[in-house]
């Protein structure tokens, strides 16, 4: 039993110094990005055109090419909303978590980087004078992205991508008609600080 207490105290107490060791490179990252979010086809036609979002991310590597991240995100639209016959407010919060894979690109010291995980995302329906019109509960969804790290400075990078993000159709707690799925792209531009 002491063995065990011992191992896992060892462990909890290594793990930030993983954060700055890890063979003399950054293995953690703070990620702050925005952009534009442009809609795909969708049940129902109600998200319909482009918005825009931003959010920030946490990343860690745990091995030389693979890492997980896990963040909170925005997004917001204006769009068609049929059960209302106007256009609406689409406002959209949440949570990500998910598996990076990076890998230098040769002759460079530019990065490409591949990820996709969970979401868990909530939507508010407002009309144009601010009333709630449509409200659900945090829902699963899934996003995959890929993207370049291009080095500004020893710690810092610019990370433009593209993400597809997939939010399935959900039940409301204002009105009785579900909002159809929510499919767009994002294409983002983010800042990376690596300690």
């Amino acid at each position: 039993m002491k063995s065990k207490v011992f191992i896992t105290v060892v462990l909890l107490a290594g793990f930030p110094l993983g954060l700055i060791a890890g063979g003399g490179k950054a293995r953690a990252s703070l990620e702050i990005n925005g952009g534009l979010s442009l809609s795909v086809c969708s049940p129902g036609g109600s998200v319909t055109n482009a918005g825009a979002g931003g959010e920030a991310l946490f990343h860690y590597r745990f091995a030389k090419h693979l890492g997980i991240y896990c963040g909170w995100g925005y997004n917001a639209f204006r769009n068609d909303y049929a059960p209302a016959g106007y256009r609406c407010d689409f406002e959209e919060t949440g949570y990500s978590v998910g598996l990076q894979y990076k890998r230098r690109i040769e002759f460079s010291n530019s990065s490409f980087f591949i990820r996709g995980g969970f979401q868990y995302k909530h939507t508010e329906i407002e009309d144009p004078s601010g009333e709630l019109l449509f409200d659900t509960t945090h829902g699963p969804g899934w996003q995959a992205g890929c993207g370049v790290d291009l080095p500004l400075a020893e710690k810092w990078s610019l990370l433009p991508e593209v993400r597809f993000n997939s939010l399935p159709e959900k039940e409301g707690h204002t009105t009785t008609s579900p909002i159809p799925d929510r499919n767009y792209f994002s294409v983002r531009l983010g800042i990376i600080r690596r300690f």
